[in-house]
């Protein structure tokens, strides 16, 4: 958990819990200092609380940090929101200054309060088992240590805290869990309500760990990544059990970017379902801006990006034209030499089948093209074919002369403009990256 080249940042609040993991840092001889986040949401209140802390940290001989945040709007989740804002703070800071280690102040009791508040919202076994005691660079050096045994040592050594009033106030779901409904549990059902559930929190914790391993197992296997994209394979959990498909699924959401808060059940089951046949081209939209793509045999996930806009460029023969929506710069050159290596981004056409500019635009529903070696068809049906995904198709470049298609990128010319034997010059055209 933590080392002898660990800096780390200790976040005091001023209560019991937070004063008690700074004294036990002092006395393991770590190099810390404390950051304290004054909400101001209880004017003065909030205020001693700072002054205190600040104090505190003057006494034990550590740098202290400290930073005014603005009131919440009463409307808003004020714990959600007060835990971002307390974790953006300790991350800044400890960027800033070069800290290892960030050590939050969370008890046993914190722990089994989460896992009931997470169990009554319905939670899965990753969210029944959060707190871990290290995650990433954030450490919980008091998780297994109850909320009696942490005052009982402060008062052993004399040592005051702060507390805050809003612990009381039964508007906020945590206090009425802890002074109503856990009392009610332990004196209706279990006594020792706390050493039980902290046993079941602690058996779940390494099933979750177990299960964890597992699916980071497979997606080391199986998933694969295309520029941003990550690409899992519908045959590869076709066989698997729902529920470790449903680990699969968040644990890509998760290497894409998403930190699962806002990720509901139903809209993991929605795109467990794109799994079925009959799904290719299905899409599901993910909160935090992501997106799963049912994409001929494989499920995408990628960043939501905005439907292109229609384009439209002249390109003059001889010329080049940049196209930004591609990222693109398109070229045309007339040459007299026999040439026919074409490429998927280069062809060639019959110079006297063609006028003295062509344009470039984006496909558009109902284009119909007739390449060189393929059956004609509709363009969407050629898209098909060539297994280019839907979310691909609506800004493929296509190059028009007056109503008929030339050519379009990746695909063979068109046969009416295919060079013949008694060609003499042709223009070739070609994409190139910008």
């Amino acid at each position: 958990m933590l080392t002898a080249r660990d800096g780390v940042l200790a976040a005091v609040s001023g209560g019991a819990d937070s004063v008690c993991l700074a004294l036990v840092l002092k006395e393991l001889k770590c190099d810390f200092a404390i950051a304290h986040l004054n909400h101001a949401l209880r004017a003065r209140e909030s205020n001693d609380d700072e002054e205190f802390t600040r104090h505190f940290a003057d006494k034990l001989g550590v740098r202290f940090f400290a930073r005014v945040g603005l009131p919440f709007n009463r409307e808003s989740n004020i714990e959600a929101a007060g835990r971002e804002a307390r974790k953006k703070f300790f991350q800044e800071i400890a960027a800033e200054h070069g800290f290892t280690k960030i050590a939050l102040a969370h008890t046993q009791n914190d722990r089994i309060e989460t896992f009931l508040l997470n169990l009554l919202r319905g939670s899965g076994s990753e969210g029944l088992v959060s707190m871990a005691p290290v995650s990433g660079n954030v450490v919980r050096p008091l998780i297994e240590t109850r909320r009696p045994e942490i005052e009982a040592y402060l008062k052993g050594r004399n040592q005051e805290w702060r507390t805050d009033s809003t612990n009381f106030d039964p508007a906020f779901a945590r206090n009425r869990l802890r002074h109503v409904v856990i009392p009610e549990l332990a004196a209706k059902f279990n006594p020792k309500l706390m050493e039980t559930l902290a046993r079941t929190v602690e058996i779940l914790d390494a099933e979750d760990n177990w299960m964890a391993d597992l699916t980071d197992g497979w997606l080391a296997k199986y998933l694969t990544k295309h520029n941003q994209d990550c690409v899992i394979p519908i045959d590869a959990l076709e066989s698997a059990p729902p529920g470790f498909v449903r680990r699969v699924l968040r644990a890509a959401l998760r290497h894409s970017g998403s930190d699962l808060r806002d990720v509901s059940f139903d809209q993991i089951e929605a795109v467990r379902g794109l799994v079925n046949p009959g799904k290719s081209g299905k899409s599901v939209e993910i909160p935090g801006g992501l997106q799963v793509a049912r994409e001929f045999g494989s499920l995408v996930v990628r960043r939501r990006v905005a439907p292109a806009d229609n384009y439209e460029y002249e390109l003059k023969i001889p010329g080049s034209v940049h196209i930004p929506e591609l990222g693109k710069v398109f070229t045309a050159k007339i040459i007299d030499m026999e040439a026919n290596d074409e490429g998927g981004e280069r062809v060639f056409v019959d110079a006297e089948s063609i006028g003295p500019y062509v344009r470039i635009r984006n496909w558009n529903p109902g284009d119909y093209y007739r390449p060189v070696g393929l059956p004609g068809g509709k363009l969407k049906k050629l898209f098909q074919r060539a297994r280019i995904p839907r979310g691909h198709r609506t800004g493929w470049p296509v190059i028009v002369a007056e109503s008929a298609i030339v050519w379009v990128a990746s695909f063979p010319v068109s046969r009416e403009f295919a060079p013949r034997g008694h060609s003499e010059k042709k223009v070739v055209f070609e994409a190139l990256r910008s």
